[in-house]
């Protein structure tokens, strides 16, 4: 699958993904738009980093809509859309319900990680930032489950950490109309 995240305004941005044999699904406008980097390109990192099979990304690329998504269809047979579309969804609930755990999971370390990479910058603004999420990072990690806290290791955060910068990067440097894809 390829993921897609376009700067669409001043403070939106969509997400499309590509998956060879469906039609690309899109989210436009997408929730969470940060300047640094939205929330779903987080999630994206996170996911595809911890290897989170059952959230945002892995639904997409199993051909579910996540209940955020739709299908991107090109003008021509409105019926046969529509049967698509049906037929989409009704896989998309069945992804949905069982995978409602893996979702839970990515939120989670989408936050940690993302204090993790704040608490790290050299910027004292961003810094401030992390120090205002570290009760709410530290009672996440408490809170998880020894196998689910045992895979921030020093390693895979250092690893979290460049992704975050390297795709923000790219991200700040997009004008209006302009994107960038990344492989799941």
């Amino acid at each position: 699958m390829l993921v897609t995240f376009t700067r669409t305004g001043e403070r939106r941005y969509a997400v499309r993904a590509a998956v060879e044999g469906l039609p690309d699904m899109e989210m436009n406008p997408a929730p969470g738009y940060d300047p640094l980097m939205p929330h779903d390109l987080q999630h994206f990192i996170v996911e595809r980093a911890l290897g989170i099979e059952g959230a945002i990304y892995g639904q997409l690329a199993a051909g579910g809509t996540v209940g955020t998504f739709h299908s991107v269809t090109q003008s021509g047979d409105h019926r046969a859309a529509a049967r698509a579309r049906r037929k989409q969804d009704r896989k998309s609930s069945r992804l949905m319900s069982g995978h409602v755990e893996d979702c839970a999971r990515s939120e989670r370390a989408t936050y940690v990680c993302w204090h993790d990479w704040l608490s790290h910058s050299n910027d004292s603004a961003l810094q401030a930032k992390a120090r205002t999420m570290l009760p709410t990072a530290r009672s996440i990690l408490q809170g998880m489950p020894e196998a689910e806290r045992a895979l921030f290791t020093a390693e895979k955060l250092r690893e979290i950490r460049s992704d975050f910068s390297a795709l923000s990067v790219r991200w700040t440097m997009l004008r209006i109309g302009e994107g960038f894809s990344e492989p799941w």
